[in-house]
């Protein structure tokens, strides 16, 4: 039973209900809210899985769907990732939008995969005479012994609202109108785990994933305001074909946005000096480091911050790659392959620290040797002392629980970097 004190509308006894299959190209009646669940190129093929179902339910149908044609409209279904394929889109969203009031709303479940798409996710919503006004991101990770490999992604809820005004922005103002945007939205989630976790709970109502996807929100939000950029119809440049490997102005905004987010994901416990020095796969490697110290292994999170931390190949610090089930390679597993200069990780500070806690683990090489070999690797070593110990440091309370010989050993060598006499 329902509880009284929730809000309940019931519908009349009299209402009616209908249920079409129409292309939406064709759609003739009005509605106040519309919510999809659209292909993006050929990800999903909606109608090889609709087939199963028909092929598995025709022979003996439930006699309410007796009259019902069992096809999947193969013919009809969305195909493409190329311009004709925006161009489908766009007719789709623009006759919603055609058929609902000003107050209307759209409900979009769309599947992210690299910020060049949200480019064009904007594009769409351009052309179609929308605008974004709200977005929540949802992990939605499985395992399955059917597929294997990286296929897991993140899904994004999209609000759309009809575009009432035509208004017209600078580039440079709407850079600044991005910050704002993205740090007021980062401090409303940060804020509301800091209440959540004082009232009633242990852990974050926002993960980082949120806050990362809060760039991507805010940019959508911000920039499909706006009819015009720099005095350019961006409904006309939404309808431009995309060339291959162009960088395009929203390209660049948007990521503009995503990395203003990113520079809230400070792990807890690590300073923000020792944050801003670190390289992409040096923030990629702690980030995580600090999520598996509490149990998470979500694939897309890995995947995710990779993209946000622009490491060029993650899988080479990983040990793991499965979904639920992602884990960092530790300090022995990594050892002394890839400490060439020409490798992303080798040149790290990191990396150097790792490799250093490598060796003590190993009980063959005297302390004093790794410290040699330590002062050998890092550049500068004695104006890098403070980040080595703070590293070293970090390592060992991450690890304490999953690797507590390697936490050890983290432990000796900040002891060994913060009493050496210089």
């Amino acid at each position: 039973m329902l509880s009284t004190e929730y809000k309940r509308f019931p519908l009349p006894a009299s209402n009616e209900f209908l249920i079409e299959s129409v292309p939406v190209v064709e759609l003739d009646t009005n509605n106040d809210i519309y919510i999809t669940d659209p292909p993006y190129g050929d990800a999903v093929k909606y109608e090889e899985i609709l087939e199963f179902f028909i092929a598995w339910i025709r022979t003996n149908p439930p006699s309410e769907f007796s009259e019902w044609i069992w096809d999947s409209r193969r013919a009809l279904a969305v195909k493409g990732e190329d311009h004709d394929f925006k161009l489908s889109m766009v007719a789709a969203y623009k006759r919603m939008a055609e058929n609902m009031p000003d107050n209307g709303l759209q409900i979009i479940m769309f599947t992210h995969q690299s910020g060049s798409i949200w480019a064009d996710m904007a594009n769409i919503v351009w052309a179609s005479g929308l605008r974004v006004t709200a977005a929540w991101y949802v992990v939605t990770e499985t395992d399955n012994a059917l597929r294997e490999g990286q296929y897991v992604k993140g899904t994004i809820l999209l609000v759309l609202r009809k575009r009432l005004q035509e208004q017209d922005a600078a580039r440079d103002e709407l850079a600044y109108e991005l910050a704002e945007e993205v740090k007021n939205q980062v401090d409303l989630l940060t804020g509301l785990n800091r209440d959540t976790k004082d009232l009633y709970r242990d852990e974050n109502l926002f993960e980082d994933a949120d806050l990362q996807m809060a760039g991507y929100a805010a940019a959508l939000r911000v920039l499909t305001r706006y009819s015009q950029i720099d005095g350019v119809s961006m409904t006309q440049e939404a309808m431009r074909p995309r060339v291959k490997g162009q960088t395009t102005m929203v390209d660049e905004l948007i990521a503009f946005a995503v990395n203003i987010a990113n520079e809230y994901l400070v792990p807890e416990g690590v300073d923000r000096a020792v944050w801003e020095k670190s390289s992409g796969i040096e923030r990629f490697y702690l980030k995580m480091l600090d999520m598996e110290s509490k149990g998470i292994h979500v694939l897309s999170n890995y995947q995710n911050f990779a993209k946000a931390f622009k490491v060029q190949d993650y899988g080479a610090v990983m040990d793991e790659v499965k979904a639920n089930h992602a884990i960092l390679k530790s300090a022995a597993q990594l050892g002394k392959r890839g400490m060439t200069a020409g490798e992303e990780f080798g040149p790290t500070v990191l990396r150097s620290v790792l490799y250093a806690v490598h060796l003590l683990q190993e009980n063959k090489v005297k302390p004093e040797d790794v410290m040699h070999q330590l002062r050998d690797l890092v550049p500068d070593y004695f104006r890098e002392r403070d980040r080595l110990t703070a590293l070293a440091d970090y390592l060992s309370k991450k690890t304490a629980k999953s690797r507590p010989d390697e936490s050890s050993n983290a432990m000796v060598l900040r002891d060994l970097v913060r009493r050496e006499r210089v």
